[in-house]
């Protein structure tokens, strides 16, 4: 996956050079109440960050900067999971944006670019998500680009959508 645009978001792979800016994501505790109900420290974020570069130059594709097009500056983190399954290579869709953002639309237009690129560039026969139980606006995202409901739990609901 190379970096790709949206009408406001440039969404580029992540560089060691994002530490700080992901670093000032992780440590928003309203953030990562849905994640895993703690900020990160310093050190967690840069293990998280060697992962997601290892995983992107692995599979072509991981996780990655969401950069807000009209300012330059890195809103958000968001991208594709690569899940090796034993009918091949998934995605799991996932997105965070600053909580300053919410409300504009950033997460469904970017939902929207990924599933299309996921199954026209990257081949991917199937993309998941999931959500935490309490994150309804989240939900909401993910049945407005067309996912399905495949599983709830009393924490957390996973989505799929499947090429055509």
């Amino acid at each position: 996956m190379k970096a790709f645009e949206t009408e406001r978001l440039l969404i580029r792979p992540f560089v060691m050079s994002d530490l700080e800016d992901l670093y000032s994501l992780y440590s928003q505790t309203e953030l990562m109440q849905y994640v895993d109900g703690t900020s990160r420290s310093f050190e967690v974020t840069r293990d998280y960050l060697r992962r997601y570069i290892s995983d992107y130059k692995r599979y072509g594709f991981g996780l990655c900067a969401a950069i807000l097009k009209a300012t330059g500056k890195m809103v958000g983190r968001c991208g594709l999971i690569p899940i090796q399954k034993e009918t091949g290579l998934e995605g799991e869709l996932v997105f965070m944006f600053k909580k300053e953002y919410w409300g504009r639309g950033l997460a469904t237009e970017f939902s929207r670019a990924m599933t299309s690129y996921a199954f026209e560039k990257l081949h991917l026969s199937c993309i998941s998500a999931k959500a935490d139980i309490n994150n309804i606006v989240a939900i909401k995202v993910l049945e407005k680009i067309g996912m399905h409901l495949v599983r709830s739990t009393p924490k957390e609901v996973k989505y799929e959508i499947r090429s055509s």
